[in-house]
Parts: C-alpha cells; sequence; structure tokens
C-alpha cells in the first residue's frame, strides 16, 4: 500500500522515537544491572520496556490521536480534560511494562534461556525508581511532540539547535495562497462554520505541502504561506507543482465541500524568491521569521491576480531560478507595477500544460 507524504513523515517519526527509546532504555537498563547477572542481558531488557512503553504511547500520539482519526472526538475535549486521561492511560502504560514487561514475556516464552527468568521481578525501590523515570521521560515526549506540533517540527528543530540565534541570510521561495471568496463565504456561513471552511481548506491542503517538502510559515487570516530555501525548492519545481496539487486536492473533495458548506474551496497564489533575512524573534514567545522585500512582493503578486483575472501568478526571479518545465506553461504578464513598490516586476501567469 503506497503511503501519503504525510503518512511516510509520520511513520519517519516513529521510526525515530523508537531509536531513541533504545538508546535509553539500554542505557537505564545497564545502570539498573542486578548482582549476578549479565550487562548486556539487562540492556536488552532495558531495551525491550522502552521499545513497549514508546512504541505504545507513541502511536496513540501519532497515528490515533490526530485530526481525521477516529478519536478525533477527543480531541475536541477540554485540554485538562484530554490532559488526564493522557495521563491516566500512559501511567498504566509504564506500570504495566514495568510490572509485567518483556523479561517476564521472554522467560515464559523461553524458560531458563538466557538466565532471564531471575532478572524478571524488580525490588519495590527499582520498580517505583523505573515507573517515575518512564513517565518523566514520557511527559517531556509529549510535551516536545505537543510543541513542535504548534510551531511546526522544523521550526521546533530549528529554535532546538539554535540555527537563527544569529541572523543570517538566506534565499527563499514564498508562495502566498489565498481561498477565493473567503470573505463572502464567510458572511453567509457565520464565523463558525467559515472557521469550519478553512479549517477544512487548511486540512486538504497538508498533503500537498507536504509532498512537496514545504514549510508552512504561517496562516493569516484565510491565506496560507509556503516556503523553500532556494535549493530545496528548485527540485522537481516544488513550488509551482505544490499549488496544482493543492487545486487537485480541493477538487477531489468538491461534494464534500458542496454538502458541508454549500460551496466549492478554490484558491489563487503567487511566488516570488528573493533574499530574507532569517533569526529567532521574540521574549515569552520565540519564533523564527524572516525579513525582506520577497515576502511583500509576494504578497502584492498574490494581490494583483485579482486584478488581472490570473488563478497563479510567478516571478521571473522564481521562474529563472526553477527553469522550464514540461509540464507547465507560463504566460508572460510583463513588468508589474505594485503597490508599494517603486520599481515594477516582470512576472508571469502558470498554469498546467493541457
Amino acid at each position: 500500500m503506497d503511503l501519503s507524504a504525510l503518512q511516510r513523515g509520520r511513520v519517519r517519526l516513529y521510526l525515530r522515537i523508537l531509536a531513541v527509546s533504545s538508546v535509553i532504555g539500554a542505557i537505564y537498563g545497564m545502570v539498573l544491572t542486578p548482582p549476578g547477572a549479565l550487562p548486556p542481558l539487562s540492556m536488552l531488557i532495558g531495551v525491550g520496556n522502552s521499545l513497549l512503553v514508546a512504541g505504545s504511547i507513541a502511536a496513540i500520539e501519532i497515528f490515533l490521536l490526530r485530526e481525521g482519526s477516529p478519536a478525533k472526538r477527543l480531541l475536541r475535549l477540554p485540554f485538562a480534560v484530554v490532559v488526564v486521561l493522557k495521563s491516566i492511560c500512559y501511567a498504566a502504560i509504564v506500570t504495566a511494562v514495568t510490572k509485567w514487561g518483556s523479561a517476564r514475556a521472554w522467560a515464559l516464552l523461553f524458560p531458563g534461556s538466557f538466565a532471564l527468568a531471575p532478572l524478571a521481578p524488580l525490588d519495590p525501590r527499582t520498580e517505583m525508581v523505573t515507573i517515575g523515570v518512564s513517565l518523566a521521560t514520557t511527559l517531556i515526549f509529549v510535551i516536545v511532540l505537543q510543541a513542535s506540533g504548534l510551531v511546526g517540527r522544523r521550526t521546533f528543530r530549528d529554535l532546538m539547535l539554535g540555527r537563527y540565534r544569529r541572523p543570517r541570510r538566506e534565499r527563499r521561495f514564498f508562495l502566498f495562497v489565498d481561498v477565493v471568496g473567503s470573505t463572502p463565504i464567510a458572511e453567509r456561513l457565520g464565523p463558525l462554520q467559515a472557521h469550519n471552511f478553512l479549517a477544512a481548506v487548511f486540512s486538504a491542503t497538508a498533503e500537498p505541502i507536504a509532498a512537496t517538502r514545504g514549510e508552512i510559515y504561517q496562516y493569516i487570516g484565510d491565506e496560507i504561506v509556503v516556503t523553500w530555501t532556494e535549493a530545496e525548492g528548485r527540485l522537481e519545481a516544488r513550488p509551482l507543482h505544490c499549488f496544482f496539487l493543492m487545486e487537485a486536492a480541493l477538487r477531489s473533495l468538491k461534494d464534500r465541500f458542496a454538502g458541508q458548506f454549500a460551496t466549492e474551496a478554490r484558491l489563487r497564489a503567487a511566488l516570488h524568491l528573493g533574499e530574507v533575512i532569517a533569526g529567532e524573534v521574540g521574549e515569552q514567545r520565540r519564533a523564527i521569521v524572516f525579513h525582506g522585500d520577497v515576502m511583500n512582493t509576494a504578497s502584492r503578486l498574490e494581490q494583483a491576480t485579482r486584478d488581472l483575472g490570473v488563478r497563479f501568478i510567478a516571478s521571473a526571479d522564481a521562474l529563472a531560478s526553477i527553469g522550464p518545465q514540461a509540464d507547465i506553461a507560463a504566460t508572460d504578464l510583463g513588468e508589474l507595477s505594485l503597490r508599494g513598490r517603486k520599481q515594477p516586476i516582470r512576472a508571469s501567469g502558470v498554469d498546467l500544460r493541457p
């Protein structure tokens, strides 16, 4: 079965968590090696217990507790209730694995082999320490996962590594994608349904963004801003194909939008490439931001799509960097005078070839 880009990303994250937990389990098992036992065997049991705990909890967090899953109703509960339910569930998993974990399972399956049976029972003090350490590690894991989900995994990684602690210059593509007719749709649907409509659009376009390795920089009202470094974006013309894949994803859900919102979800967009200054800002809330004319220009180009009746505009700089594409046609729009810019910018309307 072919996995989508989002599914592949979840699987990669799950495997990374298992790998890290294995290392932690091996170290912990070595530290708690009982007298007379072989350290490699104790490490093996530590790895087994860690995999059982991390594998179970990570599967719940990554695959079960997400939008579109059977457990999505749980996500609608108050945050405090979700925390309490998670705590009870995860504490039960940790306690069960600690008391009747991999060592006892292996001892039952292979009685007498490798002298595993003497290692199975833990004294009460060691058992409590093990449960405490496991719960603390689980808490850290859940917090990290939630934080990375709020700011984006790449942004969270860069914040943790301090990549943008000092401002740096980067050449980046910026794709500004706007939902067509969102204002009259909001007036007709009302605030709550308008929110649900935009949430459905953003959810539907997540897969194309992931498939083209784009990074969601921010949501601005009814607008999505996606970015790539120049090196990443030039591969397979990712910024151009991203928009067309987003359109295709929404077309595939046309009946669903018509039935739920009595409207069609359509997009328009603009793409530009240029140099930005990337760096961390903020005190109470840290964030990685991009400053530069390229973002203002991309926003103005997106606004120009309304005046010119073109649903997708790309600047000459962006198209020159990507190069000609066999499946994409570019129609020269000439020099465009954009509000707030002294110098006009050359751009083209972009579409898929028939």
